[in-house]
């Protein structure tokens, strides 16, 4: 005869009372408690006289102590098939207590491990072998979310099973089913908005022109690449910048789209520091006679100069120097540096 429905009860009782306990002591945690139901198969000591492998389910209500650290209460139900020849099929039912700790968060996919005790009342036949007995079990599992479904879980375990009954008997149950949380969901939603908030007061101060200096205490803005400034963001006087990409036609002074659009750049930086004056020195590579790329580099430097006075600097402010082939940087014995030689460098002045 079937016994499982007398021990259920009283369980299920104690777990009704275990959740309002412990969800009176978790608060406002961010872990929440579940539930779950799993199809079970039950590998089964060979003493036990059944088949090899039977079928039964598995209920269970869990309760966060930490936020991976879990007890969960459980009710399982078995039947023992005999096989045709053997009469009435022999059937187990029982409840217990498990700690089950969790390594993740169980949203994405977070094995666990879970340890326990138990009762387990098994109805054999002759009923003279009936035996309410004590188990232990050991196991190990998986859980993860479904899709988006912030409150539902696809969940997988594996226990071994040491039930105290006829002497012992060690058997080996898998379950497989689904795990709903309670209330997770609310609490993921106050997350996302928390982490949103975070990154909007997370604002780097904004440095335009790239001199260190940000632009909340930057008092002299659009300063020119590798000029020296102070802690005011102003350029500190007596230096000598080498502008980039201000270039010109081959073996003219009239300046490329490129070197205008370059110099535009100066043009902000001179009208925002009204104090300084700027010597532009011109130099070439040492290609050709020296005559000849003194006369050109002083035709480039003043090329530089006109531009500026053409957009609003005053002339008063420059003195346009071409100086040959007289101060390389680089060797001009390759192409790459002939083309470093040939530039335009600002050597800056105070008023």
């Amino acid at each position: 005869m079937y016994k499982g429905i007398g021990l259920a009860v009283p369980f299920l009782f104690l777990c009704v009372l275990g959740g309002i306990s412990v969800s009176a002591l978790a608060g406002e945690d961010v872990t929440y408690p579940h539930i779950y139901g799993l199809g079970t198969m039950t590998n089964a000591d060979s003493d036990r006289n059944v088949e090899s492998t039977n079928n039964g389910w598995q209920l269970g209500v869990a309760f966060p102590l930490s936020d991976r650290l879990y007890i969960e209460g459980l009710y399982f139900d078995n039947t023992f098939e005999t096989g045709d020849n053997n009469g009435s099929d022999f059937y187990q039912s029982g409840g217990g207590v498990d700690l089950q700790y969790g390594f993740g968060d169980r949203e994405q996919f977070t094995p666990f491990i879970l340890a326990g005790v138990g009762v387990a009342e098994n109805d054999v036949v002759p009923d003279a072998l009936d035996e309410d007995s004590f188990y232990w079990n050991v196991g190990l599992g998986f859980v993860g979310r479904i899709l988006d479904l912030q409150w539902l879980r696809y969940r997988g375990e594996a226990r071994y099973v040491q039930d105290d009954y006829l002497d012992g008997r060690s058997d080996i149950r898998f379950g497989l089913g689904l795990e709903v949380a309670l209330g997770k969901a609310q609490e993921k939603q106050q997350v996302v908005v928390e982490k949103i908030v975070y990154k909007q007061v997370e604002v780097q101060p904004k440095d335009s022109d790239g001199d260190r200096v940000v632009d909340q205490f930057d008092e002299c803005p659009n300063t020119l690449p590798g000029a020296r400034v102070d802690g005011r963001g102003c350029v500190i006087e007596q230096q000598v910048i080498n502008i980039a990409n201000v270039t010109f036609q081959l073996n003219s002074a009239q300046l490329t789209p490129l070197g205008q659009n370059t110099l535009m750049n100066a043009v902000s930086f001179l009208k925002n520091q009204n104090n300084i004056n700027v010597e532009i020195a011109g130099h070439t590579d040492s290609a050709g006679s020296d005559a000849y790329n003194l006369n050109l580099s002083q035709q480039r430097a003043a090329s530089v100069k006109q531009f500026l006075v053409n957009n609003g600097v005053l002339s008063s402010r420059l003195l346009a120097r071409g100086y040959g082939e007289s101060s390389p940087i680089a060797s001009n014995d390759t192409p790459t540096g002939r083309a470093s030689n040939r530039r335009v460098e600002f050597r800056l002045t105070t008023r």
